[in-house]
């Protein structure tokens, strides 16, 4: 997620799914960053716009030439979302809300 987010950063994430808050228990706005299961591991993507004909969270890397994201694997199905990354609590230089994009 290079720029925004960087090895090291710690984050303030608001869980999401059935369990989690209310307004995170459904579709995320569109360039938010988001923790996602996939692969037996967590992923930190930013939420884009479906192509035509995809349905789920169609979620991209901040740097595309490196990033593993739904433009090779598809669309995640709902399901996969974890939560929504709204702050960065560190390292201390770095802190601060993070911005969706637009």
């Amino acid at each position: 997620m290079e720029p925004a987010l960087l090895p090291g950063d710690r984050l303030l994430v608001l869980p999401a799914g059935p369990h989690g808050l209310p307004g995170l228990r459904g579709m995320p706005p569109i360039g938010s960053v988001v923790i996602v299961a996939r692969d037996e591991r967590l992923d930190v993507k930013r939420v884009a716009p479906p192509p035509p004909g995809a349905s789920g969270l169609w979620l991209l890397g901040d740097n595309a030439r490196l990033s593993r994201d739904s433009r090779h694997d598809g669309a995640l199905p709902l399901s996969a979302l974890r939560g929504r990354v709204i702050y960065r609590i560190g390292p201390s230089g770095r802190r601060g809300r993070i911005a969706a994009a637009r």
